[in-house]
């Protein structure tokens, strides 16, 4: 207990700094906009494009060991920042989440940012919580919720055949607006997400994960 009250007090006290980086993406393991505490597994490799805006974004992230997870970004003009920017990613589990009332919590860095985010599975039609703190350059109100439930496979059948729809995760965040996001899982660690930021913007984006 007393690791994660200081792991807490650095996530505040690094909140009163200005760092310019911009968390647009978290790959497989984020809802819309914001990250959540579920990390990569050891040797396990994450790619992603994404199409944010006027933007574009590249990530990778790979699964170092158990409970640590490096990566970077690329982005560039125009919609995410003003010139482009390259990236340092790092993602520390610090807590792990039981079956009873305790979640999952891990500490991030984007660039020079910090942000400190728990998630937890409820029995609540299967719907996982999200509640995170982060710099106000990475998340305008600093304080970011979110919510994502799996949906069950479905086959449609036609007088042709029938084809299953991908596992389907929907996503409802609060990031400065409301954010609404879907992600598809075609299998063979191959995914694809489609979002809508403040019922305004789109995004969409592809997904690539396995073990190396």
């Amino acid at each position: 207990m007393k690791r994660i009250g200081l792991l807490t007090l650095v996530v505040m006290v690094s909140l009163m700094a200005t760092p310019i980086a911009n968390a647009s993406t978290f790959g497989v393991n984020g809802l819309v906009t914001v990250p959540t505490a579920d990390m990569l597994d050891p040797t396990e490799l994450n790619l992603t494009y994404q199409h944010i805006g006027d933007g574009d974004l590249i990530l990778g992230s790979y699964g170092l060991k158990d409970g640590l997870e490096v990566g970077g970004v690329a982005q560039w003009p125009n919609g995410l920042d003003d010139d482009g920017e390259n990236y340092l990613l790092v993602k520390v589990n610090v807590l792990k989440e039981d079956a009873n009332y305790m979640p999952e919590m891990s500490l991030g860095i984007v660039d020079r940012n910090l942000y400190l985010v728990a998630s937890k599975s409820t029995d609540f039609y299967g719907i996982r919580a999200h509640l995170g703190v982060a710099d106000k350059d990475m998340i305008k109100d600093r304080v970011f919720v979110g919510i994502n439930k799996v949906l069950n496979p479905v086959t449609i059948s036609s007088g042709d055949g029938s084809f299953n729809v991908p596992t389907t995760t929907v996503a409802l965040e609060y990031n400065d607006g409301f954010n609404l996001g879907a992600n598809f899982d075609f299998g063979s660690g191959i995914s694809a997400n489609l979002g809508v930021l403040d019922f305004d913007d789109f995004i969409f984006g592809i997904n690539f994960k396995n073990k190396f």
